[in-house]
């Protein structure tokens, strides 16, 4: 049993894997055909003085929202292992759980133990959302300053057209 709980674990992470590679993959097709075409603009508008600044300033614009793609990447992953990790967790609790219930030759016994099982299945939730919340917020505080970073940047280097 303990086998196939660590095969579906496996599993579940190799699937939050490979959707988080794909939505990797869209962002930075996305963020290049973007590029392409801010190119183009520049391009056929002709690229110098203000245009070529202009130009630039998508340019860092795209980097800025790709650095914070990432950022959001990397935090859907967090946030994404720590459920595949309850899951795996609670599995292995109901499943000793099962075993203690089996166990019982009363029912008072029984009771005791299915209620300790309920308070430990919340205990083991609010602790799970309190992990996720304080990741999430962890992960919107670091993309907040990656974007604010990076838009500053080209703020400071190309004034804004009138």
């Amino acid at each position: 049993m303990a086998r196939n709980n660590h095969q579906e674990s496996e599993t579940a992470r190799a699937g939050v894997r490979d959707a988080t590679d794909r939505a990797e993959d869209v962002v930075q097709t996305g963020i290049a055909a973007a590029r392409r075409v801010a190119e183009e603009f520049g391009r056929v508008l002709g690229v110098g003085g203000q245009n070529e600044n202009l130009t630039r300033q998508a340019s860092q614009n795209l980097e800025a929202i790709t650095e914070t793609g990432s950022v959001l990447i990397r935090g859907f992953q967090d946030v994404s292992r720590e459920w595949l990790d309850l899951m795996q967790e609670r599995l292995r609790r109901n499943a000793e759980g099962m075993t203690k219930l089996a166990q019982c030759r009363t029912l008072p016994d029984f009771a005791a133990v299915q209620s300790d099982l309920a308070r430990d299945n919340l205990n083991q939730i609010i602790d799970l959302t309190r992990r996720v919340a304080e990741k999430s917020m962890q992960v919107a505080e670091e993309a907040a300053k990656t974007i604010t970073a990076e838009t500053g940047k080209s703020a400071g280097r190309f004034p804004r057209a009138a």
